[in-house]
């Protein structure tokens, strides 16, 4: 009887200490070529002394790497009570996304890193 297993592909950077204002893209994240199911991502965001504006994360999904959607897949708020503060989350079930960062105000720069390691199931 076969076994299936979860095979991780390699830890990648999709942003590396980028100066996030008023909107910032990552690199694309391609799943559909190596027939990812998903990626376990993480974003560090360094927030600047004395912080007044958070960081917004959008999960932007494309089909084809090219055209990404106009609506956020889903997007959450990294709080900058935390100095630096990392988050996790997962991403399935699309062929491509992008990260979107933001600010939530008019003030702050935040350094962002982003990285994600995609996974695939195998048989053995």
């Amino acid at each position: 009887m076969a076994t299936i297993s979860k095979s991780f592909g390699s830890e990648t950077t999709v942003m590396n200490a980028v100066a996030v204002t008023t909107g910032s893209w990552s690199d694309d994240v391609d799943l559909e070529t190596n027939g990812y199911e998903g990626a376990h991502v993480v974003v560090d965001a360094d927030f600047p002394a004395s912080p007044t504006d958070n960081l917004i994360v959008e999960v932007r999904a494309s089909l084809d790497g090219t055209n990404y959607d106009d609506t956020a897949l889903f997007s959450f708020k990294v709080d900058k009570g935390t100095d630096p503060n990392q988050v996790s989350f997962v991403i399935k079930d699309v062929a491509h996304f992008k990260l979107y960062c933001k600010r939530d105000g008019s003030t702050d720069t935040i350094t962002v890193t982003a990285k994600y390691q995609p996974w695939r199931y195998s048989s053995a």
